[in-house]
């Protein structure tokens, strides 16, 4: 069963990988590159599984705070990058999502 504090954290990881996305300008980031990333600005390590759960979150189509693609078509390295409007959520000028805290 989740806690309040696993949900919290899930919330502030989230934003966390959309600020470390903003950051690379809307341009594609390796799938390695942002988990490195989020170790640094987190302090602990998050798992592949717990990384791309995250990922699908910000990216399903209800939201669209972030976009996927694989490298090749075998999807060897996965590529990610933040949409406009994860800029326009972290700037205020959409509604706040509550399953994102910056």
């Amino acid at each position: 069963m989740r806690t309040l504090a696993d949900e919290a954290r899930g919330e502030i990881v989230r934003g966390v990988l959309l600020t470390i996305l903003i950051q690379y300008h809307l341009d594609w980031v390796p799938f390695r590159t942002l988990r490195l990333m989020a170790l640094r600005g987190q302090g602990y390590l998050l798992s592949d599984e717990e990384l791309k759960f995250h990922l699908a979150y910000l990216s399903d189509t209800t939201r669209m705070y972030a976009e996927t693609k694989p490298l090749s078509a075998a999807g060897a390295e996965l590529f990610v990058r933040a949409t406009a409007k994860a800029v326009d959520l972290r700037d205020g000028r959409i509604p706040d999502d509550p399953g994102i805290q910056f």
